[in-house]
């Protein structure tokens, strides 16, 4: 049953509500010792006496506790109060990335989703670094500090279940309900052995829905969605926005079937999309992309043609006959920064719904 404005639940008075999700609610609440406001998680009963949740949940806040970044949500203190387990976190007073997409239903400014992105990839390739994985990113696990709060932060939220690297290709169908199908990786989907990478493919993901308004796979049925990401290219994003069309190259790397095709780090990802954005300027690529799937593979070669009769005449033809064949689409730019190197790391895999 949820929880009333001015209620006390485990020495915290509750406030007010802030959401409500399958396996609880999240209440804004009064520290009752500090002045200070939490975020209170508190999750139903019937969860809260699976006794193989109940360990789950305990090992996820003291995994989780030893998270200290700047763009991940800290976790204060956890425990259980009247039958229900409870998390208290850091408060980030703004909305989250899946209701900025609904004042921007044809697509977020690249400018901000690059922002966004950045932060992100930060806080994922740190926690990487600490065995630790996400597995449930989505744009309603990314807050977004309201600037007339005095808080513009950009932060990563809800790393629920924790497991251990070598239980990850065992997942329940429980489990699976933690990643949300729209975002998740194919390996993910399948239940095999997941790495960083599996996180970086939802963060493009979430990038791509930011950028267009429309998730990789607008589907309304979950199993046509898992059936897309499993054997599907996602519509190139200069197909559902022209004027996107230099992001190409960098989704359909971060996007990529294989996580070998992948970029190394979520960083890395985050830099080719700077790239892409024309955000940042220097020296050329160190590395190629990876090798395109037989369906853009005939695409890119025809464009290549394009520029190679293009440049033997000169540039400004180049530039006008590439808008007439793709419309608004901006003239080429380098390929992204790359790394084809796969990132064997153990790691602890963690994500919840709520």
């Amino acid at each position: 049953m949820p929880l009333t404005d001015g209620q006390n639940f485990a020495g915290y008075t509750i406030v007010r509500v802030l959401g409500v999700g399958g396996m609880g609610e999240v209440y804004l609440a009064q520290h009752p010792r500090l002045p200070r406001r939490d975020a209170l998680k508190v999750l139903g009963t019937a969860v809260s006496h699976d006794e193989e949740y109940r360990q789950r949940f305990n090992l996820e806040a003291e995994m989780v506790s030893t998270l200290r970044h700047p763009h991940i949500v800290t976790i204060y203190d956890r425990g259980e109060y009247d039958g229900r387990l409870w998390i208290a976190m850091e408060f980030i007073d703004g909305i989250d990335a899946a209701r900025l997409l609904s004042r921007h239903p044809e697509g977020v400014p690249p400018a901000e989703v690059v922002r966004i992105v950045s932060a992100v990839a930060d806080a994922l390739d740190y926690a990487h670094g600490r065995r630790l994985l996400h597995r449930d990113i989505k744009p309603a696990n990314i807050l977004l500090g309201l600037p007339e709060s005095g808080d513009d932060r950009i932060m990563l939220v809800d790393f629920g279940v924790a497991r251990q690297i070598g239980r990850v290709s065992t997942l329940t169908g429980a489990d699976m309900t933690v990643g949300t199908v729209s975002y998740a990786a194919p390996e993910q989907l399948k239940g095999e052995e997941i790495d960083g990478r599996a996180d970086q493919y939802a963060l493009a993901s979430t990038a791509y829905h930011l950028l267009t308004g429309a998730a990789p796979f607008a589907f309304s049925n979950p199993t046509v969605v898992i059936s897309h990401h499993l054997s599907s290219e996602p519509p190139a994003i200069g197909e559902r926005r022209p004027e996107l069309g230099r992001f190409g190259p960098v989704f359909t790397r971060a996007l990529a079937k294989d996580p070998a095709d992948r970029f190394e780090r979520c960083r890395d990802f985050a830099l080719a999309m700077r790239w892409a954005a024309g955000a940042e300027h220097g020296a050329a690529p160190r590395h190629r992309l990876p090798e395109p799937t037989s369906r853009r593979r005939w695409l890119l070669a025809g464009v290549g043609a394009l520029l190679v009769a293009g440049l033997a005449v000169s540039a400004a033809l180049v530039l006008g006959h590439q808008r007439g064949r793709r419309d608004t689409a901006p003239a080429p730019t380098p390929p992204p920064p790359a790394v084809s190197a796969r990132m064997d790391l153990p790691v602890v895999v963690i994500g919840a719904d709520c």
